[in-house]
């Protein structure tokens, strides 16, 4: 009788978690429209709990990372298989065809898009179209990235377009403790020449993001000091924000869409990337200023994963009281070793 109440429990702790074991979450990386590598030869190893793979060609990561590579071209098959695609400030458009392509691997839900944006000085402008029309053209989603830039005269690495920003999410962030989790420098990121992320309503009119948007499920993760700049390089102006206003602005923010299959997505838009660019958010430090880059990306890929799976949490499961969980799985398990011990 103890051996078969404890075969039970294996099984039913397997049972929970024997999938999760086999089956990997893949995150995959962008590389076939002008992205640089840069930071991805340290984040793909601190992140081993994934399984990595890359659009590009090949070649283009060292082959010690065995990362995967799904081809130059963005197609529906490639993305078989994929659950998260980060998009690290493509600075050639993408096609119609890869944009549908990633529309259509985003329809089926319980994926995560990070679609990176850049400011609008010199050539971030072309970033920044490329990022606005797929956002356009993806069918779900109202984030955006204006067509500005933000510097800081304060909270920065020795220059005011070198923005130290600070990981904040709302208050109301689901799931928010896993985004401000080990952090080490007062959740400093560094978002370098960034652009602002704005919001757009079903009427296509752009607004400034300055707090959550409940009724969309949007959320500020990360945002900038009070003392930072809207600045504008180049033409065309911004929609949502007005050059020379100053204030505290959205760098990054999340959007959880609920599908009508029942199923959950998020998408990321940040004004700089995690890893590529001429600086990534992945810095730990930078012009000797400490920075939490590492764990802030490893979080917010935790967080996005945990989001899509887990969708949005119920008024009590939010309220933190209760077993729930991976806890309450565990309990579960153990009912046939207890129900032994007391018949014993």
């Amino acid at each position: 009788m103890k051996k078969a109440a404890m075969l039970v429990s294996v099984f039913v702790l397997f049972g929970v978690f024997g999938f999760a074991m086999v089956s990997a979450t893949t995150v995959a990386v962008d590389l076939a429209h002008g992205e640089s590598t840069l930071g991805l030869n340290q984040m793909i190893p601190a992140m081993k709990q994934y399984q990595w793979a890359y659009f590009g060609s090949p070649g283009q990561l060292p082959s010690n990372l065995s990362v995967k590579n799904l081809g130059s071209t963005i197609t529906a098959d490639a993305l078989n298989g994929v659950d998260v695609l980060i998009l690290g400030q493509p600075t050639q458009p993408l096609t119609m065809s890869e944009i549908a392509a990633i529309s259509q691997w985003f329809k089926e839900g319980g994926k995560v898009l990070w679609i990176a944006g850049d400011s609008d000085y010199g050539s971030g402008v072309k970033t920044q179209n490329n990022v606005n029309t797929i956002l356009s053209k993806l069918g779900l989603g109202n984030l955006r990235v204006d067509l500005c830039s933000v510097s800081d005269p304060v909270s920065n690495a020795g220059a005011g377009y070198r923005v130290v920003a600070y990981d904040k999410p709302d208050s109301s962030t689901p799931y928010r403790s896993i985004l401000v989790r080990n952090l080490q420098h007062d959740g400093k990121v560094l978002f370098h020449g960034p652009g602002p992320v704005a919001w757009v309503d079903s009427n296509g009119k752009w607004h400034n993001l300055t707090g959550p948007v409940p009724s969309l499920h949007i959320y500020r993760i990360v945002v900038s000091s009070k003392h930072a700049k809207i600045v504008e390089n180049n033409m065309p102006q911004a929609h949502a924000y007005t050059a020379g206003n100053t204030g505290v602005y959205t760098l990054m923010a999340a959007q959880i869409i609920k599908l009508s299959n029942g199923k959950y997505d998020v998408l990321i838009v940040s004004g700089e990337t995690p890893y590529g660019g001429y600086q990534p958010i992945w810095d730990n430090e930078y012009h000797g200023v400490q920075l939490d880059g590492h764990q802030f990306v490893e979080n917010a890929i935790n967080w996005s994963i945990t989001t899509s799976q887990k969708g949005l949490p119920t008024q009590a499961s939010s309220g933190g009281k209760g077993i729930c969980g991976p806890a309450s799985i565990v309990a579960l398990a153990l009912v046939p070793l207890l129900l032994y011990r007391r018949r014993k």
